[in-house]
């Protein structure tokens, strides 16, 4: 396309497809507002330190402060960063094929429901397998995703602190990968990207509330995904967003209890949950922070 042509493509598309009220613009940015608005909250209770909320945190602020390498100013940066890399390539999408909300309306509740449905599947099944290549390959893990487990104990702002490669690989060409495996309106993966965002935050988040309506249906928590950042379950656990039965599945599967076997928000151990050796047992007893050694030895695999 001549330069003529594509300058007049870009704002033909911009007028059309890119005003306030469109679902492409909503498919960009709604994810990115939504990560900060929880985000934003779950730090105020970190702040803020309240008897009633202090009793569902996993791990406490001064082992927070202790454990990770990074600042907050840092993790704040280079997550900014990536919700460039975002929403430059959700508005790049929307460049490159400007009919795609048009072409997959779904004429009922019922088809939006199993797409929808679909693209969690696609999305979990996309991140399972980038998140453990980039695990069982150290060249991946030490130049790329040992920038993640940085964070040792986690947090709702550090949930997508991540290197950029990853940034756009794992996360953003997930959603991607989603909506058009399911075949999903840009209403559907505006949807499916936001909830993406809140889950992923809700499961850095440290916290582990008593009443979670959404549990039977997501088992991947606070809890599930905290066992994967520390040291005795650094090969478990991988599954994210939505589902665990890719964990399951494939053997990696490690139950929260056994680290966190006592504390009044961890329920038992179930028999035959597979922790593996990396896990202490069910029966052990709550375990004190790793020394430094061990530390850096899940920042860089040897």
């Amino acid at each position: 396309m001549a330069p003529a042509g594509l300058a007049e493509h870009v704002r033909r598309v911009a007028a059309e497809r890119l005003t306030l009220g469109s679902p492409e613009l909503w498919m960009a940015l709604l994810p990115v507002a939504c990560y900060w608005l929880i985000a934003c909250a779950y730090d105020l209770l970190d702040y803020l330190q309240l008897p009633f909320t202090e009793r569902y945190r996993i791990r406490s602020g001064a082992e927070k402060a202790k454990r990770n390498s990074r600042s907050k100013s840092h993790v704040i940066c280079r997550v900014l960063s990536q919700h460039a890399i975002q929403v430059a390539v959700s508005i790049g999408l929307v460049f490159a094929d400007p009919e795609m909300c048009d072409a997959r309306r779904s004429r009922s509740w019922a088809a939006s429901a199993a797409r929808f449905a679909a693209g969690m599947l696609v999305m979990d099944s996309w991140q399972y397998f980038i998140h453990r290549g980039v695990h069982e390959s150290k060249a991946l893990y030490n130049g790329v995703h040992s920038h993640h487990h940085r964070l040792l104990v986690c947090y709702a702002y550090g949930a997508l602190y991540n290197h950029p490669l990853e940034a756009l690989l794992l996360d953003t060409l997930g959603g991607v990968v989603s909506m058009y495996a399911a075949g999903l309106s840009c209403g559907g993966a505006a949807a499916l990207w936001t909830l993406g965002c809140a889950k992923t935050v809700f499961d850095h988040s440290g916290y582990v509330w008593p009443v979670n309506p959404a549990a039977p249906l997501f088992p991947n928590n606070a809890l599930y995904h905290d066992v994967h950042h520390d040291p005795r379950g650094f090969r478990k656990n991988y599954s994210q967003p939505f589902f665990t039965f890719w964990d399951r599945a494939m053997g990696t599967y490690m139950d929260p209890a056994e680290i966190h076997a006592g504390r009044d928000f961890c329920p038992q151990a179930k028999d035959g949950g597979g922790g593996g050796k990396e896990g202490g047992g069910a029966d052990a007893a709550p375990p004190s922070p790793p020394q430094r050694p061990r530390r850096a030895a899940v920042k860089k695999l040897a």
